[in-house]
């Protein structure tokens, strides 16, 4: 059964969702996500409900999934976790001019790719890399309990921009590709706004047999 407990913390000035996701079970939990001035309300989330923050996940490096990375990192004593491509730029993001929050320079403790796993107490997480967004773009999909934490790939009616540095609409194309091959009843938590599930998108989603644009 669903032994999972998802909540979702909005912050920052582009509405950013972590997400702290816990087994019930064993009382594990990881955080996915840090978006600015962040830390206090998952921190305090997840102590008001004996949690223990195993993990630190970054699903990408844009300042607002990352600007609280150190500083959740540090009050949870948890690794901080990201794909190889996000090293540089959670490293000297802080020195980017024109941010409208302050960062903390990160670096990750442990790197995830395409293929490996992230447990949660008895929950078992598949990271699948899916570029396009942001090179360093990853996703976490609990198979059994339907659960993908999506980050900026899919949302509600549409993905993740395309323009911008590092950004690649075909390199999106093949990540929603993959996506489309997941099961239709499977829960997709995004980066911002509401969760969906694959079959509620599979109406554009490309390799879905169904015409695309």
């Amino acid at each position: 059964g669903m032994a999972l407990t998802i909540r979702s913390f909005v912050a920052g000035p582009l509405e950013t969702n972590a997400y702290l996701v816990a087994d019930d079970a064993t009382g594990e939990a990881i955080a996915v996500d840090a978006p600015p001035g962040v830390t206090a309300d998952l921190t305090a989330a997840a102590e008001a409900a004996g949690l223990r923050i195993g993990q630190v996940v970054i699903t990408h490096a844009h300042w607002d999934h990352i600007a609280d990375a150190a500083p959740l990192a540090a009050a949870t004593g948890a690794p901080l976790v990201a794909h190889p491509l996000a090293v540089d730029r959670m490293e000297t993001s802080a020195r980017q001019p024109g941010l409208p929050v302050e960062i903390s320079s990160a670096r990750p403790d442990r790197l995830l790719d395409d293929g490996d796993e992230v447990r949660v107490g008895g929950v078992a997480f598949r990271v699948l890399h899916l570029p396009g967004h942001d090179p360093a773009h990853i996703v976490l999909y609990a198979e059994a309990e339907r659960t993908l934490l999506g980050g900026d790939v899919l949302f509600p009616g549409g993905h993740g921009t395309t323009e911008g540095p590092g950004a690649d609409q075909a390199a999106m194309d093949r990540s929603l590709v993959r996506l489309a091959a997941l099961p239709p009843d499977v829960t997709v938590y995004p980066g911002h706004g509401r969760s969906t599930t694959i079959g509620a998108e599979a109406s554009w989603l490309p390799g879905t047999g169904k015409p695309t644009e």
